[in-house]
């Protein structure tokens, strides 16, 4: 049951061997470029959607050289994301971007050889307005304690349980829930008058440049504990029946460290048993939400995911209003019954 998303496949290996060699060559030395300087999640980011554009550019667009295609040409190849491929206002964006990215390189390192090209995407190319187009879920603690009852007691399933506490109680992201090993974890190494684990060294989170962005940890220790404590249990029989070694947490029944595609199959059978659309940063949502239900401030929420301003936070944080606890509220409360009193004083003089 995953969220409603069109999705439309227009590249091809034989359409790719097609494209126009000058375009090949400078696609790249654009990548050689950025190869340097970007993770490997954006390098993937760029060459598809690279790919994506010169498909078009040569079915449409009579697979001109990037140098000459006009500033309408790009205005047509962005109509036909929105109608043929539905893209999303994100979407859109992100081929703007990458498009705008590869206009600069040229204009930067080739101005000798192009001295008239210009970077038009920026200027001619407007941004959608930003509509949500998938569904959004909005995990409750109910839901989220059944289905950890659920795969630990029903199913049996002590690592994938122990995967899902991880996720729901550092927020942390698919990729980041992979890079955790047994020497992040030490029971003793806490933070925050004792509520939270904090890994012993930092990780790489997503960020700017190869490295990403390196940060500690923090996961709500007595919601972890019990499942991660249950699970190195069978996973010590697991590695030891393979002979393996290594101190990543989570593995396939090889022994072998767990991939993303591991991890993907075991959501979609969660989605299953929940019934609503399931993706992993429902629960970054669903902790952030939590924790400002519970009343904790923002900033320390800020501070607790390792984001750098409250965009974030906005983002995240689900309550309305109505939902939410509001420190002001008891004034007007003690207010109120201070009037009803002095009013049933008068009544009964």
């Amino acid at each position: 049951m995953g969220r409603k998303t069109y999705k439309k496949i227009i590249t091809d290996d034989k359409l790719t061997e097609q494209f126009n060699p000058d375009n090949v060559k400078m696609v790249n030395r654009f990548i050689k470029d950025k190869n340097m300087k970007c993770s490997d999640g954006t390098i993937k980011g760029y060459v598809s959607d690279l790919n994506i554009f010169f498909t078009w550019n040569l079915l449409h667009n009579d697979n001109k050289f990037f140098v000459d295609i006009r500033k309408i040409e790009f205005s047509d190849f962005f109509s036909y994301g929105i109608e043929e491929l539905q893209w999303s206002p994100k979407r859109f964006g992100r081929m703007k971007s990458c498009l705008s990215s590869f206009s600069n390189f040229i204009e930067n390192y080739f101005d000798d050889v192009y001295p008239n090209f210009r970077n038009v995407i920026l200027k001619s190319i407007d941004n959608l307005k930003n509509n949500p187009v998938r569904e959004k879920t909005i995990l409750l603690e109910e839901q989220v304690d059944d289905l950890l009852s659920h795969l630990s007691n029903d199913l049996k399933k002590p690592q994938e349980a122990c995967l899902l506490s991880l996720a729901a109680n550092s927020g942390a992201r698919v990729s980041e829930l992979l890079r955790f090993t047994t020497k992040l974890i030490d029971e003793n190494n806490t933070a925050f008058e004792d509520m939270f684990l904090e890994t012993t060294k930092e990780i790489k989170t997503k960020g700017f440049g190869k490295q990403g962005k390196l940060l500690h940890k923090y996961i709500l220790k007595d919601k972890f504990l019990p499942y991660y404590r249950a699970w190195l249990v069978e996973r010590e029989k697991i590695m030891k029946k393979h002979n393996k070694e290594h101190d990543h947490i989570f593995i396939k029944s090889n022994g072998e460290p767990a991939q993303v595609s591991t991890v993907r199959s075991w959501s979609t059978k969660w989605e299953e048993y929940l019934g609503v659309p399931f993706y992993f940063h429902s629960l970054r949502h669903y902790l952030v939400t939590n924790l400002t239900r519970i009343g904790l401030e923002s900033d320390f929420i800020i501070e607790l995911v390792g984001w750098s301003s409250t965009d974030m936070y906005r983002i995240y944080n689900d309550l309305t209003a109505k939902d939410r606890k509001w420190k002001g509220l008891d004034k007007l409360k003690k207010h109120t019954d201070k009037d009803d009193n002095e009013e049933g004083d008068e009544n009964e003089g």
